[in-house]
């Protein structure tokens, strides 16, 4: 499977109540590479409203992810993951302090996604980082 096929696979249909199965798409996350770890962490921070799921759930699901394979952006992306589960947000220097750690680590556009629609972005300071970012990872290809 490839990242495209991988990605519209589960975009906007995550198994939030199908342990057996999110566990399996989190190890064919792995597999495929690239992003796709990350892409996982995404659907896992970001639960539509539309789903109910209890914070106990999603946190041992946020762990079975964290522990599942390393990568220092895991680290780094940590406290804007914990502020979607805990429903709260960073402070947007909090964001552009985690971006500017994520910079240097190319093409992790999910990892970077997870802090950008973590915090308020008041002065739309964030998005513009974001911008930023990905203008930087795009030239270096």
């Amino acid at each position: 499977m490839t990242y495209e096929e991988f990605y519209y696979s589960i975009d906007c249909k995550f198994p939030y109540h199908q342990e057996s199965e999110w566990k399996r798409i989190i190890g064919q996350s792995i597999e495929i590479g690239e992003d796709a770890h990350f892409l996982v962490l995404q659907e896992i921070c970001r639960v539509p409203s539309s789903e109910k799921l209890d914070q106990v759930k999603h946190m041992e699901m946020y762990k079975y992810w964290k522990q599942s394979s390393f990568s220092p952006v895991q680290d780094i992306v940590e406290p804007a993951s914990l502020s979607y589960i805990n429903k709260t947000e960073i402070s947007d220097s909090e964001a552009l302090s985690i971006m500017e750690k994520l910079s240097a680590f190319p093409k992790s556009y999910n990892a970077l996604q997870v802090v950008l629609f973590s915090c308020p972005d008041v002065d739309e300071l964030v998005g513009e980082k974001y911008e930023s970012i990905v203008a930087k990872w795009k030239s270096s290809t």
